[in-house]
């Protein structure tokens, strides 16, 4: 029986990578509808190569996001000379529509909801916010912040002392987890204990398990 870090009250998390993730990620999206279609993959890969030299703005609302997948969408129908698929990649490419729980987070959130107070810290875009309604998961957090939403990036401190401002938390009984080292170094930068989750190795049930943070049955 593990025993309970009694320490720890609020755990905030990464999302993408963490919580959810896509099966098939982006380029290989466009490339399995864009075969389907009969293009050729080489040249299917070269209009990716042309469409991803586009400058990536600081984007901030649905808006901008919409303006910027719509450019990157259209130059490579535009190469491929069929500018009207723009509209069918950014329907089903999208990587908002293309992600999944893991496995074990609904079971680990249902969990953890019941001892803890919890939260998302993500760098994303703003239809990432979207995604904890599509899967059913958004009545788990007390918030959800976003980089798109606070004009702040992990690794930033910042972003972790507004997040606790916004819980009204201390650091000292919080903890994040992420999927990259990087902004796990950011956290424990602002005082606040990281955990890194290596997939490769464990899931997020293990990881909270190995740190005695599952809550005892």
């Amino acid at each position: 029986m593990n025993i309970l870090n009694k320490d720890v009250n609020v755990i905030f998390f990464d999302a993408g990578g963490v919580l959810f993730d896509t099966l098939v990620k982006g380029e290989r999206r466009v490339t399995n509808l864009m075969m389907q279609r009969g293009f050729a993959q080489s040249e299917i890969v070269t209009a990716i190569h042309k469409a991803s030299q586009l400058d990536l703005p600081f984007i901030t609302n649905w808006k901008e996001e919409e303006q910027y997948y719509k450019n990157y969408y259209g130059a490579i129908a535009e190469h491929l000379g069929e500018k009207k698929l723009e509209d069918e990649l950014m329907f089903f490419a999208h990587y908002a529509v293309n992600c999944e729980l893991f496995p074990e987070v609904k079971e680990v959130l249902e969990t953890l909801s019941k001892t803890y107070r919890l939260a998302v810290i993500s760098n994303a875009m703003p239809s990432m916010d979207w995604i904890f309604d599509r899967l059913g998961i958004r009545h788990y957090f007390e918030a959800i912040i976003l980089s798109s939403t606070v004009l702040l990036e992990k690794p930033n401190e910042a972003v972790y002392y507004l997040a606790l401002k916004e819980l009204s938390a201390s650091k000292e009984e919080s903890v994040f987890i992420d999927d990259k080292m990087e902004n796990i170094d950011g956290s424990e930068r602002a005082g606040i204990k990281g955990l890194y989750l290596n997939r490769s190795k464990s899931d997020l049930m293990e990881l909270l398990k190995d740190h005695k943070l599952w809550p005892a049955v």
